[in-house]
């Protein structure tokens, strides 16, 4: 099965990588792209295709839509009369959703995933969703495998697609928010910024994976390092004066509130 993707930017080379190294063949794999400098990264990096439109649109039979939510308009309205209704297509444009694809396209047979960036080492986690009827069961399982490539996957209701683009989508850059301020925090206590670094690393990482393996809360294990009169609760308490907890409740809604913006501003 060839795969095209309009839009050569980093969520699709890490698709593009993630795909290959799971077998996919590269000969199955397009690219369509207004960059030129982007088209001969990709095509001498990858060795994928980069035909013109024409023959792009009638060699892909599924298409993965990987442009800015902000540039869907124009772009899908201007390969219009390329697109057909045997077309399979994939869209990651946050806050984009099916209704508005379709009506961009005139088709039905639309897939809206939303990925993350720490698809780019195979470890991302995509929300899949869709609507038609159209969608057949091995079309699903095309979907699965190809987001499969680049990490976890999990089906929600389209209605929770803007949550979990706020959440998921957007939530690494909250995490690297999170650990620069830690790293800061280090450096403020009187350790050198490569040390401050790789222990705010190391501790982040092993405390995902005990959260991940142990299937515990995290105010279960918070609890685990809290003592009382200790210090890791005294930080906590500085944190909390300072509205931690609640800024990232709200930073989470404000994110919401943008998808839900650009999806109304591509209507």
């Amino acid at each position: 099965m060839n795969i095209g993707f309009i839009g050569s930017g980093n969520m699709s080379e890490a698709i593009i990588s993630g795909m290959i190294a799971k077998g996919f063949q590269v000969k199955n794999l397009y690219i369509l792209d207004v960059n030129k400098d982007r088209i001969d990264y990709m095509t001498n990096r990858y060795k994928v295709h980069s035909p013109n439109a024409e023959v792009f649109f009638s060699k892909s039979e599924v298409l993965i839509i990987a442009v800015k939510p902000q540039v869907i308009s124009n772009v899908l309205l201007s390969y219009k009369k390329f697109i057909k209704k045997e077309h399979l297509l994939i869209s990651i444009a946050a806050g984009i959703t099916i209704e508005n694809i379709a009506e961009l396209t005139g088709i039905d047979k639309i897939i809206r995933v939303m990925p993350n960036t720490p698809a780019l080492i195979s470890m991302g986690i995509s929300a899949i969703t869709f609507r038609s009827q159209e969608i057949k069961e091995h079309e699903k399982q095309i979907v699965e495998k190809i987001m499969g490539s680049i990490g976890e996957y999990v089906w929600v209701d389209e209605q929770n697609m803007n949550g979990v683009t706020a959440l998921s989508g957007s939530g690494p850059a909250y995490i690297y928010r999170f650990i620069e301020a830690l790293i800061d925090g280090g450096i403020q206590v009187g350790l050198s910024r490569e040390l401050s670094r790789k222990l705010v690393i190391e501790t982040v990482i092993g405390s995902t994976m005990l959260l991940k393996q142990t299937n515990k809360s995290p105010k279960e294990l918070e609890s685990q390092v809290t003592s009382p009169g200790g210090t890791t609760v005294h930080g906590l308490d500085e944190m909390e004066k300072n509205n931690f907890s609640p800024s990232v409740i709200e930073g989470v809604k404000s994110a919401y509130l943008r998808a839900i913006e650009l999806g109304n501003e591509n209507k």
